[in-house]
């Protein structure tokens, strides 16, 4: 039987998979900020080529920022994609809803 070479841990897992979509996904249109939102979509949708359709407002990185901090609800449409949310990364204990 075959030995297979591949990553055993969470983390590293993790931040390969971010790598991959730095390198693979067409950011240059975004800016930083926005690129670090796009990145994190398409690391949760799994399709590098989804960033073609995203569009993002002038200010929303700096609202979303200041909603999470005002501690403005997230609101999820699957549990799948609750669980998804790292709650020790919101800044006001935010909390989740799955609708």
């Amino acid at each position: 039987m075959a030995a297979y070479d591949y990553i055993h841990d969470g983390t590293a897992i993790y931040e390969r998979s971010f790598a991959i979509i730095r390198a693979e996904a067409d950011l240059s249109r975004f800016s930083e900020a926005e690129a670090d939102v796009a990145i994190r979509m398409i690391h949760a949708c799994g399709q590098v080529e989804s960033s073609s359709h995203f569009v993002f407002s002038t200010d929303l990185v700096a609202a979303a920022r200041t909603a999470l901090a005002a501690g403005a609800p997230i609101f999820c449409d699957a549990e799948m994609v609750s669980h998804g949310v790292t709650r020790a990364r919101l800044p006001a204990g935010n909390e989740v809803i799955c609708t």
